[in-house]
């Protein structure tokens, strides 16, 4: 964290709060109406798009998964729930790791998690470590896109795989609409290259490339619904202000995602070993 901007420190606080906050019952039910799940997470990955990330990943007993950027733990521990697999969760934001710590026992799999606090630019692990590999909208939440890719590369095996989904602008579009589109984003959506020719400088090759966008859409129109058919209770959470704030803001971002203005996609890929 020494080396985080400014602004990277103000999200990590921004989301240890959010985590604070996810373990409310009423968060927990927009949750499950939004995305199908019941983590606390904070990517807008549903249970249907985390059941085909393990399927790309080839999850086994005998896999090691490590999760980047992993939050209260979604979709690392259900992963290892499903497969089996072993699971190393990273992310700067202690109060997400410890629930999912919490949750990892509640599930009864904690003897296969780990949880470690570190930058995702700066792993603390050797040389090929794990067998699989993951991250959900994380490269969109952190400034240094390159760095971090180019770790994922270093650790992982050379027969292993990532998968990973990530939020980025639409090429092409004229300043208003970029602005538009950067003011309803993760904070740091903008990238100094497409995900396509970082992952190639990175060392990565794509298999496939997916696109999320109706998907990030439907769950966007789902959150807004959640948040209207829950509002009496958010607003006794948050505070009104804040409460109605929040469900300006996804009104705001479903235009900007109906609009085209930003898109959603899983990458899967592969070491590049030429």
């Amino acid at each position: 964290m020494a080396n985080c901007t400014k602004a990277e420190r103000e999200q990590i606080a921004k989301f240890d709060n959010f985590y604070q906050l996810s373990t409310h019952d009423v968060l927990r039910r927009i949750e499950r109406h939004t995305c199908g799940c019941c983590y606390g997470g904070n990517s807008w990955t549903t249970e249907k798009q985390a059941s085909f990330m393990g399927q790309k990943l080839g999850l086994s007993p005998q896999s090691s998964l490590i999760d980047i950027g992993a939050g209260a733990g979604w979709p690392g521990l259900y992963l290892s729930s499903i497969s089996g697999c072993s699971l190393t969760l990273v992310d700067l934001p202690e109060t997400g790791l410890k629930l999912a710590a919490d949750r990892s026992i509640q599930d009864k799999i904690s003897e296969r998690v780990t949880t470690i606090v570190a930058d995702a630019a700066e792993l603390p692990f050797e040389d090929q470590s794990f067998d699989a590999l993951s991250h959900s909208d994380l490269l969109c939440c952190l400034f240094s896109k390159e760095k971090v890719l180019t770790e994922c590369r270093r650790i992982i095996r050379e027969q292993g795989k990532m998968v990973f989904s990530v939020i980025y602008i639409t090429p092409g579009l004229d300043k208003i609409d970029h602005e538009r589109a950067v003011l309803n984003s993760p904070d740091f959506i903008q990238a100094d290259a497409e995900y396509e020719t970082m992952l190639r400088e990175c060392g990565w090759h794509i298999d496939e490339q997916i696109d999320l966008s109706k998907d990030y859409q439907e769950t966007c129109r789902l959150q807004i619904e959640a948040d209207d058919l829950h509002q009496e209770e958010l607003i006794k959470l948050l505070g009104e202000k804040q409460a109605l704030d929040r469900m300006c803001n996804w009104r705001s971002k479903l235009e900007v995602i109906e609009s085209g203005l930003v898109k959603r996609e899983l990458f899967v890929c592969f070491p590049n070993n030429s």
